[in-house]
């Protein structure tokens, strides 16, 4: 994807909040292996990270985004730049006036005050598991939250969200980081899009096609389906109409793209604030046109304002919100979908009925994980085998 750098940014808006840092390494294995054994389904733990200085903390907020940014050039050679984690945006205090450091009586319900969203851009260089606040070159993004990023090379891609001033544009800016000094551009697109709208989500599928879904344009949720392909200029959205049953309209789901071309819709809230449990699989044929899928097996829990993300064929859920001030619990706060065996894991057997049960200590066999984990409104990213959680609202936690 190009950038058209003389074009300025039109004044968007959005807001969000934030937790701490915590990763989980995955085995290795074949796609065509067997289906997951329990012991593989991952451990989550802290990472003790490196800030120099204040403004490098990223602080507590939700709502944000985590995008995973790939190496430029070759390790070792001059102007090489590991790979990263680019956390954008996001809200810092809640609407009850509780920042996210205070205790939160009604997670996965509670709006987001506009004025704590916040458009500053923090870096977690992989390498040296250091945090820093970078100011780009360029006009930002206005602040915003329940926004959505993606990966495009070595850019990040911001669309949509609300803020301070309701919802912003359709807009899409670019965070390009191919430089020593990243720029903000905004991306020239001819025709109409997706629209404002916020709880979306979006990613890049085969590695060429910015897929758009969903969310809630201030009036009801949506169930519409954007694509639009970065390696055709002019740059348009195209609305497809994908062949197959689909999602029903909502936000607050998750969408994760695998390496072979399939993005993969879970969970999410429908019209009626009831939290979805279904997964959906969306892909392109050899002649062109879309198509969704039910996908297999039986997930764990219902739930939205979660965070999931590929790592071969695994998908990785953590967290979400059950709606009535209840999060996610026990051990379906850490699930993982085999998409190659068609089953859903958590840690203890593959899943073959909806868990229900409150949290316990007990239930869960003392592991710190699921503690860890229970969370909503956070952020997550993988890098090879590690998958990074980062922010996010915790029932009377910091």
């Amino acid at each position: 994807m190009e950038v058209n750098s003389s074009v300025t940014p039109e004044n968007d808006s959005a807001s969000g909040g934030l937790h701490h840092l915590t990763s989980t390494s995955i085995p290795r294995r074949s796609p065509h292996q067997s289906p997951i054994r329990p012991g593989l389904v991952p451990t989550y733990f802290p990472v003790n990270t490196i800030i120099e200085k204040k403004e490098d903390n990223p602080g507590p907020r939700c709502g944000h985004t985590l995008t995973a940014v790939a190496a430029v050039g070759e390790e070792g050679s001059p102007g090489y730049i590991g790979p990263r984690l680019i956390l954008f945006g996001g809200a810092t205090a809640l609407e009850n006036n509780a920042t996210t450091s205070g205790a939160l009586s009604s997670p996965g319900s509670s709006s987001i005050r506009l004025a704590g969203a916040t458009a500053d851009v923090h870096c977690y260089d992989i390498s040296s598991k250091k945090w820093s606040r970078i100011t780009p070159l360029g006009e930002p993004p206005t602040p915003r939250a329940a926004h959505v990023a993606a990966a495009v090379g070595t850019m990040v891609v911001i669309q949509g969200g609300i803020g301070p001033a309701g919802l912003s544009s359709e807009d899409l800016h670019a965070l390009d980081l191919t430089q020593q000094q990243p720029r903000w551009h905004k991306v020239a697109v001819q025709g109409s899009g997706p629209g404002p709208r916020y709880g979306h989500v979006m990613a890049l599928v085969e590695q060429r096609f910015l897929m758009a879904i969903g969310g809630n344009d201030g009036k009801r949720p949506l169930a519409d389906v954007w694509a639009l392909d970065t390696s055709a200029k002019p740059y348009k959205w195209l609305k497809l109409e994908p062949e197959g049953e689909g999602p029903p309209p909502c936000m607050y789901a998750t969408a994760s793209a695998r390496s072979d071309g399939l993005l993969l819709l879970f969970g999410g809230r429908d019209a009626n604030s009831v939290p979805l449990a279904s997964a959906y699989g969306l892909a392109r044929d050899r002649d062109g046109h879309w198509a969704w899928a039910i996908a297999l097996g039986v997930s764990p829990s219902p739930r939205y304002q979660h965070a999931a993300v590929f790592v071969h064929a695994q998908l990785h859920v953590s967290g979400g919100a059950l709606g009535g001030g209840r999060m996610v619990e026990d051990r379906s706060s850490i699930a993982v979908l085999d998409t190659a065996a068609g089953v859903w894991c958590d840690t203890k057997a593959i899943v073959t009925s909806a868990r229900a049960g409150r949290y316990s200590a007990n239930a869960t066999g003392g592991d710190t994980s699921f503690e860890l984990i229970r969370r909503c409104r956070h952020a997550a990213a993988a890098v090879g085998d590690l998958v990074y959680v980062y922010g996010g609202l915790r029932c009377g936690k910091k």
